[in-house]
């Protein structure tokens, strides 16, 4: 399917998506209508291999597909993240496994959180794994929870079905509400050996992955929440503009767009913006380039792609607070567009893979100092 295809369909059902955003909102997780028609757009196939149904699309077509429709509900594009995050980590997975997943449904969810990890025991028949896990976005609609396992000394990538866990709901948050990342109970759960796979700092790709786009670091996967911010930041400059077009300020006699201090706050946002998105697309883009030329990427180039992720959150960020700043009170008022705008950001540059802290990770491993998150190296 083309991507411009793609594009046009999430742009022609964004109405519906908007709608549906909005019951998001108030009960904490995606609506089951949203989910289908997510399933409907191919969102969960973006970066699932051909051979298993899915669409493996680049990395900057994926960050667009998300951006538009971040456009209509920040939490439905966040789902883009949850979809396809496990597929992309699958492609060091034995080929059982990845068959097991979806070897019958592309559309099925894996939700995935690295934030804390459960307690293995090996058994005759494979392992029983326990324990609570955090940030699991998707949760309510996930057929499995993937997070790391500690068992015997040895790191493993568990696998859990969801009928097995309990879900805590305890994802009651600022912004980004609809993303239902709730934690999640695993007690006493026996799982299948293919179900729980060693973690290596070199794993061999299976049969099913050999594209380009599985030649590229896998921090790509930025390219499925990073545009979230981006839209965000684009709908908060938006708003300003029409805002300024006829408020007229408390204790003020001119219109918003007359007054220096909201000119100087838009137009320094503008300009980060429209820098810092083409700073984005220009690192996913020199990326698959070099990975369609069988260039190899060592620590500083994963240091460069995870610094561009890094960047874009925290600079989209910035511009949501110039545009606040320059429109005062109106993004307080619940219900406005600002008003969630900023709650959605405020709690998105808090996430701990692209903080404001990855920036000293990043420049760790420029100065070639000690390492406080190898994550940012696969």
């Amino acid at each position: 399917m083309e991507v411009e295809t793609l594009v046009r369909e999430v742009r022609r059902h964004a109405s519906e998506i908007s709608r549906l955003g909005a019951w998001a909102e108030q009960h904490g997780r995606l609506h089951p209508d949203a989910i289908a028609l997510l399933r409907s757009l191919h969102v969960p196939r973006l970066y699932l291999p051909r051979g298993l149904g899915g669409l493996e699309v680049t990395p900057s077509d994926c960050a667009l597909i998300c951006e538009v429709l971040a456009d209509a509900d920040s939490a439905a594009a966040w789902h883009v993240m949850v979809y396809n995050a496990a597929r992309l980590m699958a492609a060091g997975f034995p080929q059982e496994t990845v068959e097991a997943l979806w070897g019958e449904d592309p559309d099925v969810m894996v939700a995935a959180s690295g934030h804390t990890p459960l307690e293995g025991v090996r058994t005759d028949t494979g392992f029983v794994v326990s324990g609570r896990n955090s940030f699991v976005s998707g949760a309510h609609h996930a057929e499995y929870m993937m997070g790391p396992m500690f068992c015997d000394g040895e790191m493993f990538t568990a696998i859990v079905p969801m009928a097995s866990c309990r879900i805590i709901d305890n994802w009651d948050t600022l912004g980004m509400r609809g993303t239902g990342s709730n934690d999640v109970a695993v007690e006493g759960v026996e799982l299948l050996p293919c179900f729980a796979v060693p973690q290596s700092s070199e794993p061999r790709r299976n049969a099913y992955y050999t594209g380009t786009l599985y030649d590229c670091p896998s921090r790509i996967v930025f390219a499925t929440y990073i545009p979230v911010a981006l839209s965000l930041a684009r709908r908060a400059l938006a708003e300003l503009a029409d805002l300024a077009a006829d408020k007229v300020p408390y204790a003020s006699d001119r219109k918003l767009k007359a007054r220096h201090q909201a000119q100087m706050h838009y137009g320094r946002a503008l300009g980060k913006y429209r820098a810092v998105r083409g700073y984005f697309y220009g690192a996913l883009q020199s990326v698959w380039q070099r990975a369609s030329a069988a260039e190899s990427f060592d620590r500083q180039d994963r240091a460069d792609l995870y610094l561009a992720g890094t960047h874009t959150l925290q600079t989209c960020a910035e511009v949501v607070r110039h545009v606040a700043d320059a429109a005062g009170t109106s993004v307080l008022i619940r219900g406005e567009p600002l008003e969630r705008i900023q709650r959605d950001m405020e709690t998105l540059r808090h996430h701990g893979f692209a903080n404001e802290s990855r920036y000293a990770s990043v420049a760790q491993v420029k100065w070639g100092a000690e390492l406080d998150y190898p994550l940012l190296l696969r």
